[in-house]
């Protein structure tokens, strides 16, 4: 076990006081606290400037108020920045109160510029980290690599800080929003003015971060537009068991793809990172979604690091994808997506839907790549489109209910299937898919209602031309679906008698649809179209 460099007088009083010398480190130390009252924690004394490095120890209690670790001021202090460039490391705080209303702070950093706060493990801490101060600017550190798991109220909360990066944090909550009684209002994390004197925190970067949420609460609160000015956040993970994820935007709350609307976390994903546990939080496989944030923040913990007083928890450097959360896994090698499963919904006969076991990156094989055939005889591919763990054919002829479809895909040398770290699909031998087409898809009049869509990809506004339309079938076209590929219906129109041509406006999501022109049941045409 490592030792304190320096001399450290220690008062067991109501609070621990820690006398800084010019530099001081401080390491191997544990602190257990059972005052349910207002415990003042750990305050390192900052009367003179003070190289901090706060390292490795342990911080147990049951407050439920003030602080775990002190290491800032909450106001304009003639002691602010005394600690400038503090570096809180490896530490692991534990709340163990009962109180849900509780605003304990863990790591407090107030009035203090460039402090790095990684590979740091809070559990239940209320508020786990705060960085807060009158609008004084960051120009270096980062709260980084940390595991914060069931924050009480908020996972860090930005106060009027400015140009705070949050980066590669691992965040669990299974709290539940805020009812009016209880329940948490805040984001995880929390970015709002400072009240006296008043300051915005804009300049925050919130990247690489890893979001885990088992009830429908803020991922990220920005409170006023002027947070806004230099705000980034984008290449993180999200996930909520409850539905989308949700953020809530100048007081109004808004849907992940809301948020994304907005301009935020466009290269972010929404997928279950699968921990292991909720207690270690090791994804089951690397999830390279990150972006390369250079040689100061390449190491991140081990997949196998854990917390010991005096021991530094164990980091692997960044290799390969960037990959995303307080986790890294260290190798290099790429994970390969395997083939899962295949269908064809009622919906779009014309459409072939193969699922893979993880995300793909958009690189896109030659149609040539996936041989299809419908009893035995090979049906051509028109067209290849990556959506996700999704890759969607489209067929030059619809598929009739009860054909027996198979599926296969030889990996060609040039673009082949494979995820974002580069794991290339092997090659999938034939399999039968699950035809979920009915029989009133096709029918031997459907050839005789042309359907021409234009313009195709559709972007606003689209323009329906039926030919054909009048010949002495018996049958008529009555109604317009649109379809997305599993099946649900966005748009239904009732289509004029004798009705030539249609036009209507579309607000529909970027991606690929069916149109079907229907007569009661019977489907007389159909045709798949982009939105973008």
């Amino acid at each position: 076990m490592k030792k304190i460099l320096v001399l450290i007088i220690y008062i067991a009083l109501n609070s621990s006081f820690l006398f800084a010398q010019t530099k001081l480190t401080i390491e191997g130390v544990t602190v257990n606290n059972t005052e349910k009252g207002t415990w003042t924690g750990v305050n390192i004394k900052r009367d003179v400037p003070t190289t901090l490095l706060y390292r490795n120890n342990s911080i147990t209690s049951v407050n439920t108020a003030s602080y775990q670790l002190q290491a800032g001021d909450e106001d304009v202090l003639n002691t602010n920045n005394n600690l400038k460039g503090e570096i809180i490391s490896g530490n692991k705080l534990t709340w163990n109160g009962t109180d849900l209303s509780s605003i304990t702070h863990g790591i407090f950093t107030g009035y203090n510029i460039n402090a790095t706060i990684e590979y740091n493990y809070l559990d239940k801490v209320p508020m786990a980290i705060v960085r807060k101060s009158n609008g004084m600017t960051n120009t270096s550190g980062a709260v980084a690599y940390n595991i914060i798991k069931n924050p009480i109220a908020t996972a860090l909360a930005i106060k009027g800080m400015k140009g705070v990066n949050v980066y590669n944090n691992t965040i669990y909550s299974n709290q539940k929003m805020y009812n009016g009684s209880t329940g948490v209002w805040r984001g995880l994390i929390d970015i709002y003015a400072n009240d006296n004197p008043v300051a915005y925190s804009s300049g925050t970067k919130i990247k690489n971060n890893i979001f885990y949420t088992v009830n429908q609460i803020y991922n990220i609160t920005v409170s006023e537009s002027e947070d806004l000015a230099g705000f980034e956040s984008d290449y993180n993970v999200f996930y909520c068991e409850s539905g989308t994820p949700v953020f809530n935007y100048l007081g109004s709350k808004k849907t992940f793809a809301e948020w994304q609307a907005l301009g935020y976390d466009i290269h972010s994903k929404v997928i279950n990172p699968n921990f292991n546990n909720t207690v270690d939080f090791v994804p089951a496989a690397r999830l390279d979604y990150g972006t390369d944030l250079g040689t100061t923040w390449q190491a991140g913990l081990s997949t196998s690091a854990t917390w010991t007083v005096g021991v530094s928890p164990a980091t692997v450097s960044q290799n390969g994808a960037w990959q995303v959360g307080a986790r890294i896994f260290n190798t290099s090698v790429s994970v390969s997506p395997t083939y899962i499963s295949s269908v064809i919904e009622n919906a779009a006969p014309s459409s072939l839907q193969m699922t893979f076991s993880m995300d793909l990156a958009n690189i896109i094989p030659a149609a040539s790549a996936f041989i299809v055939k419908v009893n035995s005889t090979a049906r051509n591919v028109n067209t290849v489109a990556i959506e996700g763990s999704k890759v969607r054919l489209t067929l030059a002829t619809p598929v009739a209910a009860n054909d027996i479809v198979t599926v296969a895909y030889s990996k060609p040398s040039a673009n082949p299937l494979q995820s974002a770290s580069g794991g290339q699909v092997a090659t999938v031998s034939a399999h039968t898919i699950k035809n979920n087409v009915t029989a009133t898809i096709t029918d031997p009049v459907s050839n005789n209602i042309k359907m021409t869509i234009f313009p195709n990809p559709v972007h606003q506004f689209m323009s329906i031309l039926l030919e054909n339309v009048t010949q002495e079938t018996g049958i008529s076209p009555g109604i317009i679906r649109i379809f997305d590929f599993t099946g649900k219906i966005f748009i239904e129109k009732i289509i004029e008698a004798g009705a030539a041509e249609l036009q209507f406006p579309i607000k529909l999501k970027p991606g690929f649809y069916a149109v079907v022109i229907l007569s009661g049941n019977l489907v007389l045409s159909t045709q798949n179209i982009i939105v973008n």
